[in-house]
């Protein structure tokens, strides 16, 4: 499809009255590891998923890391531009009848808190689960009243205790409407993850 070309992904359903899902898997991911999330979260929603526009162990990722896994925060700003380009443009062609809730995993949560970062007006509010901050030492713009949900796990060995906290306090200073669950797992999503995810969708409106 002309102009949207950066990225491969996996659009379902039509409805088009609540703000659609946006999924961006992690690292060595690909378009399809998170939709069975998005059909247990809200089975009548519409989705966007997407494959990350960098090959990365195996799979996909949506910006690269360095060789000891540090963020490649070159590499996340070019790639949060094509995605940016790519969303606004999905939004003005109507593949996205109205800006997306951004939902992301790890390389994709990181990936959406840029693009709050860098375009807020894209999104209708963000699922951020096993985030870092995509600049941890720098402001991030207004983005008053934006609902953003952040999970991160208790036993998680990818991440520092204070990773989730920094990423919280950056969006709470810049007025979005922040809520935060520390879970008592590690990394990867566990089956309760949906469960949470629907009730705060609905507690938010959207």
């Amino acid at each position: 499809m002309p102009g949207l070309s950066e990225f491969h992904f996996i659009a379902g359903r039509e409805d088009c009255s609540p703000p659609p899902l946006l999924l961006l898997h992690g690292s060595g991911g690909s378009e399809i590891d998170l939709i069975s999330l998005a059909d247990e979260t809200a089975p009548q929603r519409p989705y966007m998923s997407l494959r990350g526009g960098v090959k990365w162990e195996g799979g996909f990722a949506f910006f690269r890391r360095n060789a000891n896994r540090s963020l490649d925060y070159d590499d996340l700003d070019e790639q949060t531009d094509l995605l940016c380009r790519f969303i606004a443009d999905a939004i003005e062609r109507g593949i996205l009848k109205q800006p997306p809730i951004l939902l992301g995993f790890s390389n994709g949560a990181i990936m959406a808190a840029s693009v709050l970062r860098a375009r807020s007006d894209l999104a209708a509010g963000a699922i951020l689960m096993r985030p870092l901050s995509p600049a941890p030492d720098a402001s991030f713009p207004s983005m008053t009243g934006l609902p953003i949900l952040i999970t991160a796990g208790e036993n998680d060995q990818r991440r520092e205790p204070g990773d989730a906290l920094l990423i919280k306090r950056q969006f709470e200073n810049c007025h979005a409407d922040v809520s935060m669950h520390v879970l008592p797992w590690g990394h990867g999503l566990h089956e309760s993850e949906a469960g949470l995810i629907h009730d705060w969708l609905i507690r938010k409106g959207l």
